[in-house]
């Protein structure tokens, strides 16, 4: 209308250039959160559920062992 041309190539490459950089960053983040959740299942949670299933284990084969003897 007012016969000026506005050069948005400039802003538009600065904006994608920080929102590159952000989304790096973000992503850095969340794989750093990934990683310590990782560590501390395997300190924390890993031992009690490998202890939940050796007793799970050990009653089954008890009530097999009686379920075999079992004759009709």
């Amino acid at each position: 209308m007012f016969g000026y041309t506005i050069d948005l190539s400039g802003v538009k490459a600065w904006f994608l250039e920080r929102a590159d950089a952000n989304y790096r960053a973000l992503a850095g983040l969340a794989f750093m959160v990934l990683a310590m959740v990782a560590i501390q299942y395997d300190e924390q949670i890993a031992p009690e559920v490998s202890r939940i299933s050796d007793g799970w284990s050990s009653a089954t084969t008890d009530f097999r062992s009686k379920l075999s003897s079992f004759t009709l």
